[in-house]
């Protein structure tokens, strides 16, 4: 059952207290509720971890407890979908969330010249020590883009972890009656 190999496989709560991310929010990591196991609290949880680990904001560990410590799922299922945007995953992340805001914004996607104009921005912000113009244009489209990746994303994961959950315990419970 799934629960079971959650169970086995989920640190203990202490382990997870003594973490230094952790030490900041007290006892309140030691509530029972984050520690739980059923099918609600693991998929509302990668729902809130895949939502803030697609988002490219800095800290997003720090959002992922926070919502969880406020919705009382399942914190260490949580915190591992923060490790989705990783060196592997970051450039298709990246290139799927700025599709999505080309098709938002009605604009064609990024090409060569426009790549080579932004580098050559960025290049020259960095020379002058943060001073010079940047084209936050195509900041808007990816920001947009990586909004609605990273819902459409959390809202997915959310009904597979439901429906996988589903089709597990009614495949062990019809094993079970076979047997007996």
């Amino acid at each position: 059952m799934p629960k079971l190999f959650f169970q086995k496989w989920l640190p203990s709560s202490e382990k997870i207290a003594k973490l230094k991310l952790m030490k900041v929010f007290g006892t309140r990591t030691l509530n029972p509720l984050l520690w739980y196991v059923n099918r609600h609290a693991i998929a509302k949880a990668i729902f809130i971890g895949t939502f803030w680990g697609i988002l490219p904001v800095p800290f997003h560990s720090l959002f992922i407890v926070l919502s969880i410590l406020y919705f009382e799922v399942n914190l260490p299922i949580g915190l591992c979908m923060a490790w989705l945007t990783n060196p592997l995953t970051v450039v298709p992340i990246l290139y799927l969330g700025f599709w999505f805001g080309a098709q938002m914004y009605h604009v064609k996607m990024i090409n060569n010249e426009m790549l080579l104009g932004v580098l050559h921005q960025m290049i020259n912000w960095l020379r002058n020590f943060g001073h010079g113009h940047i084209d936050f244009h195509l900041a808007k489209i990816l920001v947009s883009g990586l909004f609605v990746e990273a819902l459409l994303c959390a809202v997915l994961l959310y009904i597979v972890t439901h429906l996988v959950w589903r089709w597990m315990v009614i495949k062990k419970w019809k094993s079970r009656h076979k047997k007996g």
